[in-house]
């Protein structure tokens, strides 16, 4: 699959991931809701991964690491945006997650010295408008709640996708996508053991297994497929910028299915903060495109001259 069209695949199915999310608060905690979809992810995946020594690359102490770590802040953060949808509504959760281009821009200048820009700091301003507007419509039901909660992810799934991306070029989106899901189980593995101890909820009934199904076999294998095609064939911060729009295909979901009666201040504060969202993406893969070494035409019998 190109990744182009890996790309448009995975922004259909995270615009609908806040919607099954929401509709497994209903039946599950959502540490055991993650991680058993999660294990799904992996027994979906086990055809493949037994294929070409997948399961051996997995396994190696040189990529073993960065793994674990992708399936700990990924497992982590899905944890919780999880949870949170029982606070807050799918819309929501959506475009508070957009504060995840504040939080690349802080690590970049964190790890790679990178300041932080007039104008960066001006499109920073309009996504904070954004979520504030909403946060401040909803100090007066319990979506607050929810809301702070979508907020503390971005940033993990940033570190996440950038372990990804120091892993050896040679692993393939489904190595990938199966090493996320196993060592994810492994690192919240001691999570769940304690929500079972103290109050987590599972359900058998048919419903609550139905969604779970289809967290586990779109969610936590196809999608981590897909994402993992895209961001290895393509610029991170490229793939961010496109992504970032799913949040209004999330609030038509969420509208068509019945779910949340959209209002005015959703609406607004989606525009804002997209706006802002999508210009800081701009900004940033300007400056990526200014960092990139120029090269003088090939002419015959010389090598490329930077």
């Amino acid at each position: 699959m190109p990744p182009l069209a890996a790309l448009i695949l995975d922004w259909v199915m995270t615009a609908c991931w806040p919607i099954i999310g929401a509709s497994g608060m209903a039946y599950f905690s959502g540490l055991l809701f993650t991680t058993a979809g999660l294990l799904l992810g992996v027994v979906a995946l086990s055809p493949w991964l037994a294929a070409r020594g997948r399961w051996k690359t997995l396994l190696d102490r040189r990529t073993g690491p960065a793994m674990l770590g992708m399936g700990f802040f990924s497992g982590a953060a899905t944890a919780i945006f999880i949870s949170a949808l029982r606070y807050t509504t799918p819309a929501n959760a959506a475009i508070m997650a957009q504060v995840e281009v504040l939080y690349s821009a802080l690590l970049c200048a964190f790890f790679l010295g990178e300041s932080i820009t007039q104008a960066q700091a001006a499109a920073s301003a309009l996504v904070i408008a954004g979520t504030g507007l909403i946060m401040l419509h909803d100090l007066s039901s319990p979506r607050w709640k929810g809301d702070l909660m979508i907020l503390a992810t971005p940033w993990m799934f940033q570190v996440s996708h950038m372990l990804s991306k120091r892993l050896p070029a040679e692993l393939d989106s489904l190595s990938l996508a199966g090493g996320r899901a196993v060592y994810g189980i492994v690192a919240m593995a001691p999570f769940c053991w304690y929500s079972l101890r103290h109050g987590g909820r599972w359900s058998w009934r048919p419903q609550a297994l139905q969604v779970l199904a289809v967290q586990g076999l779109l969610m936590s294998s196809i999608n981590f497929v897909v994402w993992y095609r895209a961001i290895r064939n393509m610029d991170l911060s490229k793939a961010t910028a496109f992504i970032l729009s799913y949040p209004a295909l999330t609030l038509f979901f969420s509208w068509a299915l019945g779910r949340e009666r959209v209002s005015g201040t959703q609406v607004l504060g989606l525009l804002v903060t997209l706006a802002g969202a999508t210009w800081m993406s701009l900004l940033v893969l300007r400056a990526q495109d200014a960092r990139q070494p120029r090269f003088l035409p090939e002419t015959p019998g010389t090598d490329l001259v930077p």
